[in-house]
């Protein structure tokens, strides 16, 4: 087969791989053609008079909070705010524009040769396409971020890590779902303890113009808290346990009992990760990111059907590194639009002529879509035990002991201080792991 050969990072790659390329890019395309003239419940109550407010504020803006959002959004709403067109084809062409820096990042996770089909990939994805294209949402610039964030830690980056996951913060607070990824680099002496300082950086950075312009200091720090308490329901048809744990106890007392389990849960999965050397395996990185994106919001309470959004472009990259990655990429595809689907069939989407039928199809044919959430329960929780007995495939234990701990002295790494021969220690530290392809 014929190979183009040209002086760029994406290739050389096989005619057949660009043909492949074309026709997912062009799915894409048709993706958002087709979700683009939707307007959302959240559309019409929020982003349009947010939108509107901003026009008509200027760069008074600064001085007086108009959404329930962060800084920095509120930031990207007043730029939004310059360009002329519709309100709804403006936040969604934005929402677009920030799909493709996403699938930009993916293809820093990539291997060399299929990094274009990455990008692709993550462009076709429903999930991502409906995201943006349909729901008006911008979890694609936190999950850029993220997404930098893993692609850092790849390449031994860690101020660069933290640098990223700042900037992710600042966005949306969704993107503390990634923090258990960062204390298992911790753990294995990737990331310096002292670079967690730098979490809070870069919501400083973007909430300080406010500060200065005159804002209250609770309007700009205080949205964090008032998103937590937005909704009160354990599974906002997130496809989660708590899918089925909100049928068996009450809000409180699931806060009460899922708040301190996921934190458990998520403390021993990061240990035995980090006893097995996953980081050390092949793809170990993104394979350890995978299954704690995952795992995070499939334990914790009061998560939203969009909250699993970080490991979709995580999962593409994994996919075009080994084969055996794809299934749990298309069960977790299957599982995030399952969740999906009961915004859309019922009355989440308004104003539309084909779209605002939905409800009414779904009572003329009597099908129960708040169902489809609880298939994707199973369906994620399938890729979730995927991908762990990858991990378990691929581990290499090592021997749970104090010298281990990253506070632990690094003077001499061998038991009892014995002064070993250079060809002892080889023996003793036991084979090493190749370093990852990057």
């Amino acid at each position: 087969m014929s190979r183009l050969r040209f002086s760029s990072q994406f290739l050389p790659i096989s005619d057949r791989m660009v043909v492949s390329c074309g026709l997912l890019l062009a799915l894409g395309l048709i993706e958002r053609f087709i979700f683009l003239p939707a307007r959302t419940i959240d559309m019409i109550l929020y982003l349009t008079p947010w939108l509107q407010t901003a026009e008509r504020a200027g760069g008074s803006y600064l001085s007086h909070a108009f959404t329930n959002y962060t800084a920095f959004y509120e930031h990207c709403l007043a730029l939004i705010a310059l360009f002329p067109g519709p309100v709804v084809l403006r936040v969604k062409i934005f929402a677009i524009l920030c799909d493709v820096v996403l699938a930009l990042m993916v293809t820093l996770l990539a291997p060399p040769g299929r990094r274009l089909l990455a990008a692709a990939v993550t462009l076709a994805l429903p999930t991502i396409a409906m995201n943006s294209a349909l729901l008006a949402q911008s979890d694609a610039i936190y999950g850029a971020m993220v997404v930098a964030c893993i692609a850092a830690a790849l390449r031994k980056r860690p101020v660069w890590t933290m640098l990223a996951f700042s900037a992710a913060i600042a966005v949306k607070l969704q993107a503390l779902l990634a923090a258990p990824f960062l204390v298992l680099l911790w753990l294995d002496r990737r990331q310096p303890l002292w670079t967690f300082a730098m979490v809070p950086l870069a919501y400083l950075v973007f909430a300080l113009p406010m500060a200065v312009a005159g804002r209250p200091l609770i309007e700009i720090f205080g949205v964090y808290g008032q998103q937590f308490d937005f909704f009160k329901i354990l599974s906002n048809n997130a496809p989660n346990i708590w899918q089925v744990g909100q049928g068996l106890m009450s809000y409180e007392h699931g806060l009460m009992v899922g708040l301190p389990g996921a934190i458990l849960v998520m403390g021993a999965a990061v240990l035995l990760l980090w006893r097995a050397g996953t980081l050390h395996a092949r793809d170990g990185i993104l394979m350890a990111a995978a299954i704690l994106l995952i795992l995070a919001p499939y334990v914790t309470p009061k998560m939203h059907d969009r909250y699993f959004y970080l490991v979709d472009p995580v999962l593409v990259a994994l996919a075009c590194r080994d084969r055996r990655f794809l299934m749990p990429m298309l069960l977790a595809q299957a599982a995030s639009i399952f969740a999906y689907v009961p915004f859309i069939a019922d009355t989440y989407i308004a104003g539309d002529p084909i779209w605002g039928r939905a409800g009414s199809v779904a009572v003329a044919t009597g099908f129960s879509y708040p169902m489809l959430p609880l298939l994707g329960t199973v369906a994620m929780g399938g890729a979730l035990v995927l991908l762990v007995g990858e991990a378990y495939r691929r581990a290499q234990w090592r021997p749970l002991t104090l010298r281990g701990w990253p506070w632990a002295s690094q003077a001499d790494p061998f038991p009892g201080g014995k002064q070993l021969s250079p060809p002892a220690r080889l023996q003793a530290a036991g084979p090493r792991s190749a370093p990852p392809v990057i």
